[in-house]
């Protein structure tokens, strides 16, 4: 039995086992014949279990460290929640990305005021007029910056009228100060062998401003540069033609024109159209040609080759003119809708 013991992990059996085991041991001949079931059924009467294993120090010694991280845990998860109730975590400020191009336009001047100040003081630096000298003097001075002397260069010769101005490009150079491109439109009147001519030309002017005193100024003398040249250019390519519908639209279109120089351009254009009057002194001298471009329905677009009388001269103009289908009566034809200058 003691075999049995140990493969089954089995306990020793307890010494003194009481009347119980000496009527066991002498009750006949099934249990000493030592069978297995015998066996069995004499443990179950005596409650017999597992034995317990003696636990190792080691055993012991993780047992308690664990315990004693669980626990820590626990007291930290509990200290942060009453910290954090207590003391409530403060929301970080969003972060400020710095733009330097928008850095850099703090220090820009103000680009209207630039070149409103830059068109005036243009015409007043270009007006050139040696029988008043003074009047241009004092012009200048109201958009100049104090201890500059108003000549700007000027020798108080000569005489020079400009009829227009129109300011440009405003060139930031930091600092609130900057650089704005004028032209001009300068008359100048000589006299050749006793006859006076005029000639008119456009000028390139470069003002340099700057913002001061809670406004912009001119800084000092202007420079006349150089004017854009002329640059090439290839236009696309136009769409085809419909040689049946220009045909049968040709006198609709010429007719428009010569009431639209007349000043009743309502009586020939379509219900609803709205066309500016182009004003006295014109008239139509030819209508050069008309093509409708290809398509189809109520609407149709085409480029109108006029010569106008004007000013005792032909001046030729190419348009682009919309026409629409009006119907009534059972009848419809086509009027003129939209008028606009031809796009390359």
């Amino acid at each position: 039995m003691s075999a049995l013991r140990k493969i089954l992990n089995l306990p020793e059996k307890e010494p003194g086992g009481g009347e119980e085991e000496k009527t066991a041991a002498g009750s006949g001949s099934e249990f000493d014949s030592g069978s297995e079931e015998s066996g069995h059924r004499h443990a179950a009467r005596h409650g017999l279990g597992w034995a317990e294993e003696e636990e190792t120090s080691g055993r012991s010694f993780a047992r308690r460290a664990g315990r004693v991280v669980i626990w820590s845990v626990i007291a930290l998860a509990a200290f942060t929640g009453v910290r954090t109730w207590v003391f409530p975590a403060k929301t970080p400020p969003p972060a400020v990305q710095s733009d330097p191009q928008a850095e850099a336009r703090k220090n820009d001047v103000p680009v209207q005021e630039a070149q409103q100040v830059a068109a005036r003081f243009a015409r007043s630096y270009m007006n050139l007029n040696s029988r008043d000298k003074d009047a241009r003097a004092g012009e200048l001075e109201a958009d100049l910056v104090k201890g500059v002397d108003p000549k700007l260069g000027w020798d108080g010769s000569g005489m020079q009228l400009v009829a227009q101005t129109i300011p440009g490009a405003v060139t930031q150079t930091g600092g609130h100060r900057a650089r704005v491109s004028v032209d001009v439109r300068v008359s100048v009147t000589t006299t050749v062998k006793g006859k006076a001519a005029t000639s008119s030309s456009w000028r390139a002017l470069e003002v340099p401003v700057a913002e001061a005193g809670g406004r912009v100024v001119v800084t000092g003398q202007p420079a006349l540069v150089g004017r854009p040249s002329a640059v090439s250019y290839d236009a696309p390519e136009g769409p085809e033609a419909d040689s049946g519908m220009s045909n049968a639209t040709r006198e609709v279109v010429s007719d428009f024109l010569t009431a639209w120089a007349a000043g009743k351009a309502e009586q020939a254009s379509a219900p609803g159209a709205h066309i500016e009057p182009l004003g006295s002194g014109m008239s139509v001298d030819a209508l050069d040609s008309w093509l409708v471009d290809a398509g189809t329905g109520d609407r149709r677009t085409g480029t109108a080759v006029v010569r106008w009388a004007l000013a005792g001269a032909q001046l030729q103009q190419t348009y682009q003119i919309t026409l629409t289908k009006v119907s009534a009566g059972g009848a419809s034809r086509w009027q003129v809708d939209t008028v606009s200058a031809k796009s390359a």
